[in-house]
């Protein structure tokens, strides 16, 4: 991911990758405090940054989630983004990584001192046929609102995920889907989980235990609005994944990830199928800014000023 030319913005500052760190004995480090946001970035006949503002917004609402305080602008997100991208020399497509990190000491209560960070990974078009995966069911179970709230973004949340991953690839498979405590499908260990079903676009409720997804609130809406499939935001049963027609992972990071089977149980279509491609294809002209009723979705570069908000001035 990283090299020695490799630059990271830090506290308003760009500086080497090596030299961005924190105390060992901060709370980020000890206990995980931190919030983050993946954001991409597409290169169409400029560099786009997609759907900027509803990543921002759930960035903020995992801060009052956390109790940490509101220091920075949108400004600031936004200049910090764009001053990583520069640093870096990136010009075309990239994963953006926006995270604050509790760089004060003390236990796991401590809301501050705070840190912005922000990092960049280029990344080259690719094609489906290149990412599909074999999912199964862990013997782990999502987290939930009442224990550790999946709808904020925080890098403890992962650790789910991580068992889950580990579980997954333990038995053989490339990835893991997770049911929630109910024994209803919830997600996947970093993505979200959609599924082909008679014609119907079909995914998990919010209350099923997943995030709040942006690239998930993507596709359904591409499917419904732009391409006419029909959308089921319902429960899912575990056994119905695997006698769907076909099913994908989705988020920012990894993007889509077509699934070949589930439980060793081929899907009925080989992966990536076709209503997949069709999605991906709407996606990717969305993300390039070549359908102009999506524009509003993409935000250009511009010169920002880093201006904090009146919260961080007082």
């Amino acid at each position: 991911m990283s090299n020695s030319k490799t630059k990271i913005y830090m506290d308003g500052k760009i500086i080497p990758w090596e030299s961005a760190t924190i105390h060992v004995a901060s709370t980020g480090a000890k206990y995980g405090a931190n919030v983050f946001e993946g954001i991409c970035c597409y290169y169409g006949d400029q560099q786009y940054l997609f759907r900027l503002r509803e990543h921002l917004d759930r960035l903020r609402e995992s801060i009052d989630l956390m109790r940490l305080p509101q220091q920075y602008s949108d400004a600031e997100f936004e200049h910090a983004i764009w001053e990583t991208l520069k640093a870096n020399d990136i010009s075309g497509d990239a994963h953006i990584r926006l995270s604050i990190i509790v760089t004060g000491e003390g236990l796991y209560d401590v809301s501050g001192p705070l840190a912005l960070v922000c990092t960049a990974t280029p990344r080259e078009p690719g094609t489906l046929s290149d990412r599909t995966v074999s999912l199964g069911f862990s013997s782990w179970r999502r987290i939930d609102d009442a224990s550790m709230p999946p709808r904020i973004k925080a890098g403890p949340n992962y650790h789910n995920g991580r068992f889950a991953l580990m579980d997954a690839k333990r038995h053989g498979y490339d990835e893991a889907l997770l049911l929630n405590s109910a024994g209803m499908v919830s997600e996947s260990t970093n993505s979200c989980f959609m599924m082909i079903r008679r014609g119907a676009l079909v995914t998990p409720p919010v209350s099923a235990g997943i995030l709040e997804s942006i690239t998930r609130d993507t596709f359904l809406k591409i499917a419904a609005d732009e391409l006419g499939i029909p959308v089921e935001v319902r429960e899912i049963d575990r056994t119905e994944t695997a006698i769907a027609e076909e099913a994908f992972l989705c988020n920012s990071f990894q993007e889509v990830r077509p699934v070949r089977s589930i439980d060793g149980i081929k899907l009925k279509r080989t992966a990536p199928g076709p209503v997949t491609l069709r999605l991906w294809d709407s996606y990717e002209n969305v993300g390039r800014g070549r359908i102009s009723k999506y524009r509003d979705w993409l935000t250009t570069r511009v010169d920002v000023q880093p201006q904090k908000s009146g919260a961080a001035a007082e």
